[in-house]
């Protein structure tokens, strides 16, 4: 293989570890701030602080559990 080849294969693999990583690191704390704001105005129920961490940590896990779910790969083949 090329160096030229090699470097562009490696630029394409960093791409893809590294574009949808931090798209998920944008919308884990985008549903954090959400959820921490949300929770602001309710705070008899849990501090905004803790609220935001557990969206950050726990809401937006399952959330990407449930996409997952809902979106399998399908297997190529017959049907």
């Amino acid at each position: 293989m090329k160096t030229r080849a090699r470097r562009r294969s490696l630029r394409r693999a960093w791409r893809v570890m590294t574009w949808p990583l931090s798209g998920h690191i944008a919308l884990a704390l985008g549903s954090g701030l959400a959820f921490g704001i949300a929770d602001a105005h309710y705070p008899m129920l849990i501090s905004p602080p803790y609220a935001a961490i557990l969206a950050t940590l726990v809401v937006y896990a399952v959330m990407v559990a449930i996409w997952w779910r809902l979106n399998r790969p399908r297997k190529r083949g017959r049907r």
